[in-house]
């Protein structure tokens, strides 16, 4: 193994590309530091003898698991098939650290496995992101090429009725909503054939809690995600996490958000209709637990996503505090919009002295904190 104190780049070799190579073939075992969060590595080629690296030649893939041999393939480039001679080297861990294995790296022709299929998948997703920085560069209105991401709506019901939310915090809405069917299951399949091969992320998100669609749907939204190499994120009230998340599923999760607005049972239940704070804590402990298995390579992201509320900014810097002892990659703090006319006796815009009091105390916290954090700024007092 190699040094896990840092970064590695690896050389693979110099490599001569045969009429009938298509696959560059890597045999790897990486073993990521506990407190690392592998994205993914990335492999370098130059073309023909003399060629020179560069971050415009590189190709990016995912292992899955930590201290497990792993066989993966990847197209080889146009360039390095036309010159007849490739050479590799490979970043196992990029703005991370671990120890890489290389077992074997060798190129090999097509033989219509699974291996295969995957390789195909891999390059069609770069080039979709390639296409995608391409037209964010050009800001483009319309562009000629698929997504790389898709936001999809499971289903619009959901257990809790919060009173800051627009589509459950009315009773009319909430029961509304709670009658609305999910995603046509026949609709799912063909947006995944159809779309799941160009994308790298797919968000779960809408009007109502994911999570809360049947078993089938559930399980077979990941079988799909998993058949294209597509990973999952998903914003939830925390309710059904034992019943819906797995070691399996972890593979496929890159970032769950849990929504909490409170810090104690009173402001919690009162934010968080009805829901119990308990419970709440006893489904992310279940989640932690999954997450941090050492087996995972690519741990999944916890986020939390708190709104900001007359009843609950005392309790701002005590959930940073939470934040941080929970390990949190990403916090989502936001004022709270206004939906019906009742919901401005909880808005914050009114008092900005009070309110910057304890954002203030909170963001004091996080300085330092590698925390990915998506929160607004002081409100103004002039």
């Amino acid at each position: 193994m190699t040094d896990p104190v840092r970064p590695q780049l690896t050389r693979l070799g110099l490599f001569r590309v045969k009429s009938h190579d298509v696959f560059i073939e890597l045999t790897l075992r990486l073993c990521r530091t506990a407190d690392t969060l592998y994205d993914f590595s990335k492999l370098y080629f130059a073309v023909g003898i003399g060629g020179r690296y560069s971050e415009e030649h590189t190709i990016c893939f995912r292992l899955r698991q930590s201290g497990v041999v792993e066989r993966m393939r990847l197209l080889i480039p146009p360039e390095g098939s036309a010159a007849g001679w490739i050479r590799l080297r490979l970043e196992a861990f990029v703005r991370s650290y671990g120890a890489c294995e290389v077992v074997s790296a060798r190129l090999v022709p097509e033989d219509g496995g699974e291996l295969s299929r995957q390789a195909y998948l891999i390059g069609l997703k770069s080039k979709v992101r390639a296409q995608v920085i391409q037209s964010e560069l050009l800001q483009r209105a319309t562009v000629p090429h698929l997504p790389e991401s898709l936001s999809i709506e499971l289903t619009a019901a959901c257990n809790l009725h919060c009173s800051h939310c627009s589509s459950h915090g009315d009773e009319s809405e909430h029961l509304l909503n709670n009658r609305r069917p999910p995603l046509n299951a026949e609709v799912l399949e063909t947006l995944a054939h159809e779309v799941f091969p160009y994308l790298t992320l797919v968000n779960l998100v809408g009007r109502g809690e994911p999570t809360m669609v049947s078993a089938s749907q559930w399980n077979r939204f990941f079988e799909l995600c998993e058949a294209y190499d597509v990973l999952v994120t998903c914003v939830t009230n925390g309710s059904f996490v034992k019943q819906r998340f797995d070691a399996r599923k972890m593979r496929l999760l890159d970032t769950l958000t849990f929504s909490i607005d409170g810090m104690t049972d009173e402001v919690f239940t009162a934010n968080r209709g009805g829901a119990d704070l308990n419970t709440f804590m006893k489904n992310l402990d279940y989640f932690q637990s999954l997450r941090r298995d050492q087996r995972l390579l690519r741990r999944p992201r916890l986020g939390l996503s708190w709104t900001l509320k007359r009843n609950n900014i005392h309790q701002f810097p005590d959930f940073v505090r939470f934040a941080i002892e929970a390990g949190a990659d990403l916090l989502y703090v936001r004022h709270l919009l206004l939906f019906r006319p009742g919901d401005a006796t909880e808005s914050l815009l009114g008092d900005p002295e009070m309110c910057n009091h304890y954002l203030s105390m909170g963001y004091e916290l996080l300085k330092g904190s590698p925390m990915k954090l998506d929160v607004p700024p002081l409100a103004a007092t002039a």
